[in-house]
């Protein structure tokens, strides 16, 4: 156990270094590419305002100026103007952490302008689409990979060989478009456009609280509507994901296959059964466990592509609408987010790691810096 207290205490303080370079990082960028575009919005309303107060006959000209130069100053330090490179850098990292960052100038996800609700809104929808594409597309290509491995050389083995090669050279926009154009516009199954999953959601909350809809079939249309509206692009990214996955879960089950303990498990009369799912799963699992826990962390920052093609409301959309807009407030947060989600989930996968094998933590506390 203490072995394992060490591991983890050398993991926390690496975790907490990294994330405190990216915040400076990404703080730095902001304060001096986003500088310039700032000191024009401040000196915008603020003319606009100067001429709200030309139309004001009961102020004196000196009531006029000092007014102007509050609000100047008032807008300076909304925007953190105000303070040396540095002191702005430091600001900025705290609001960061605590994504108190106020508001973009629209509403692009959500009904909220506020950039923590933008970013909590988009990334509960990435999570649904992704995670859930994620899992699925893990157990259908961990079965597939194991029994490909089982049979090396069969028919399923190069199926399995050749579905990965493919999926890995389809782009995704490609085949969403055609997903799009096949079963949307021509067919009319699905619809074109994910992000109307809200309004069609907010539609049936209106039936339920007019009691026009019992608890029950709410309950069960709310889920088919969000199934409805997910469904294409999850389809989509199921698609492109199993080949990879099953060739993959087929390699690394491959070369366990002839290590010396399945050897000596076959030769006790174990079944071939127990022998991959009990013994050859077991020793693959920490680099599997690796593959799925990255894989979700990197959906969690969004597919750009593939959500703007399908218009899911998710980080990747965000992403490219504060892009397009210019919003870098919005897009530092959307950053730093899925950069924090990443370092958290490689601070667990070593816990994990320290779990499954005994290695880890028994070399974290048995070496000694030189």
């Amino acid at each position: 156990m203490a072995g394992l207290g060490r591991t983890l205490a050398i993991q926390a303080i690496n975790s907490l270094i990294i994330l405190f370079v990216i915040l400076v990082i990404i703080s730095a960028m902001f304060v001096y590419l986003n500088q310039k575009q700032l000191e024009a919005v401040v000196i915008e309303a603020t003319q606009m305002f100067v001429r709200n107060l030309e139309r004001n006959p009961n102020l004196t000209p000196e009531q006029k100026e000092q007014l102007a130069k509050a609000f100047e100053y008032n807008m300076r330090v909304r925007f953190g103007l105000i303070g040396s490179p540095a002191e702005r850098i430091f600001n900025l990292m705290t609001r960061l952490i605590t994504l108190d960052l106020g508001n973009a100038r629209n509403a692009y996800l959500g009904a909220s302008t506020s950039v923590k609700d933008q970013i909590v809104f988009a990334l509960k929808n990435t999570i649904i689409l992704f995670t859930t594409a994620t899992i699925i597309s893990t157990i259908i290509g961990i079965l597939l990979g194991m029994s490909a491995a089982r049979r090396a050389g069969s028919i399923l083995d190069k199926a399995v060989s050749f579905a990965a090669i493919l999926s890995s050279s389809i782009p995704f926009w490609w085949l969403g478009m055609l997903m799009l154009l096949a079963f949307s516009f021509k067919l009319g199954w699905f619809p074109y456009s994910a992000k109307d999953v809200y309004v069609a959601v907010a539609r049936l909350q209106a039936m339920l609280q007019a009691g026009q809809l019992d608890k029950l079939t709410y309950f069960l249309k709310y889920l088919y509507t969000w199934a409805y509206y997910m469904a294409l692009p999850l389809i989509t990214v199921v698609i492109l994901s199993i080949g990879s996955w099953a060739y993959v879960t087929r390699n690394i089950v491959l070369s366990k296959l002839t290590e010396d303990f399945v050897m000596t498990a076959r030769a006790k009369g174990v079944p071939e059964r127990k022998v991959l799912y009990g013994h050859v799963l077991r020793a693959a699992s920490p680099p599997i466990v690796t593959i799925i826990a990255l894989s979700m962390v990197s959906s969690l920052g969004g597919a750009i592509i593939t959500e703007t093609v399908f218009g899911w409301p998710g980080m990747g959309l965000l992403y490219w609408v504060s892009l397009s807009n210019g919003e870098a407030i919005l897009l530092a947060a959307n950053v730093y987010v899925t950069v924090l989600l990443f370092i958290i989930v490689v601070f667990a996968l070593n816990f994990i790691y320290a779990i499954l094998d005994p290695r880890v933590r028994t070399g974290a506390a048995t070496y000694t810096p030189r």
